[in-house]
C-alpha cells in the first residue's frame, strides 16, 4: 500500500510540474506576441491563460 501511495505521489508530482512548464510557456509566448506588437496589453495575456485555466482539472 504505501508503494501505491509513493506512486501516486510522484505522478501527481511529474504531472504538476508539466502544468507549470506549460503555464511558463505560454506566458513567454504571451511575452513574444507582446514584443512583435500583437497584443499591446499584457492584461489580454493574463485573461487567456486564465480562461483556459479556471476550470482545468487539476
Amino acid at each position: 500500500m504505501v508503494f501505491m501511495a509513493i506512486a501516486v505521489q510522484e505522478d501527481y508530482k511529474r504531472t504538476l510540474a508539466e502544468q507549470q512548464k506549460e503555464v511558463r510557456n505560454l506566458v513567454m509566448a504571451g511575452l513574444v506576441e507582446i514584443k512583435e506588437g500583437k497584443t499591446k496589453d499584457f492584461n489580454v495575456v493574463c485573461d487567456r491563460l486564465e480562461k483556459k485555466y479556471t476550470n482545468e482539472a487539476i
